[in-house]
């Protein structure tokens, strides 16, 4: 858990209205583009079965969805793998689960396998707080997912790829994925970041990018 000093802030809002009102226009406005954040914990002793059948068959899943990046977490959570995926609206993603539920080959060479491999799944939804800059194929590196409540620093010397504010899942918060060169770089980032403004509280994670991952 980071303590971070900050600049830019994380919405506040009437969630319960935000929420209502935000799920009719989605499901209206089919140009609406929403981001589900999913991040699955495995056991120990499965991560590299886990890996060799996500390497050979999640190409099943991509079929059906846009995949904007799929990582290990390498600090800020063990064992975790950690992918984010695009919808036109929410319409498309129910569209999307219900096709998947009936996809056998999925289901049975990959989705019924890994099941048991897991011990937490989570996710939430996000819609973009300004520009995304998510098809970035020329990227080579490790990536930050700054989870936070409050407000964030101005960073004009780090890659910033989307900001999000959260729509459901946890209340109130915002969500930043950074891309950095090397874990150094963003050591040195997150140093100057802890110089700087007011306090907000949040979750940062240091990710590795997996080989069928869009973002490298």
């Amino acid at each position: 858990m980071f303590s971070r000093r900050i600049i830019r802030s994380a919405p506040s809002f009437k969630l319960n209205g935000f929420i209502k009102k935000n799920i009719h226009q989605s499901s209206v406005r089919h140009n609406c583009k929403v981001y589900e954040l999913r991040v699955y914990q495995v056991k120990p002793e499965s991560v590299k079965p886990f890996m060799e059948l996500s390497k050979e068959w999640l190409h099943l899943r991509t079929q059906h969805s846009v995949l904007i990046g799929y990582w290990t977490s390498e600090i800020g959570g063990i064992n975790d793998m950690v992918h984010i995926w695009e919808y036109d609206s929410l319409d498309h993603r129910a569209k999307v689960r219900q096709a998947l539920a009936s996809d056998a080959s999925w289901i049975a060479n990959y989705f019924g396998k890994i099941l048991p491999m897991m011990t937490r799944q989570e996710n939430s939804l996000l819609v973009p707080n300004g520009e995304v800059n998510l098809n970035q194929q020329d990227l080579k590196g490790v990536y930050e997912l700054e989870v936070f409540n409050g407000k964030t620093v101005d960073r004009p010397d780090d890659k910033l790829l989307g900001s999000f504010t959260g729509l459901i899942g946890p209340l109130n918060t915002a969500c930043n994925l950074w891309f950095h060169k090397s874990v150094d770089d963003m050591v040195d980032s997150l140093k100057k970041v802890n110089t700087k403004g007011s306090t907000a509280t949040g979750h940062s994670r240091l990710l590795m990018p997996t080989p069928w991952s869009p973002l490298k």
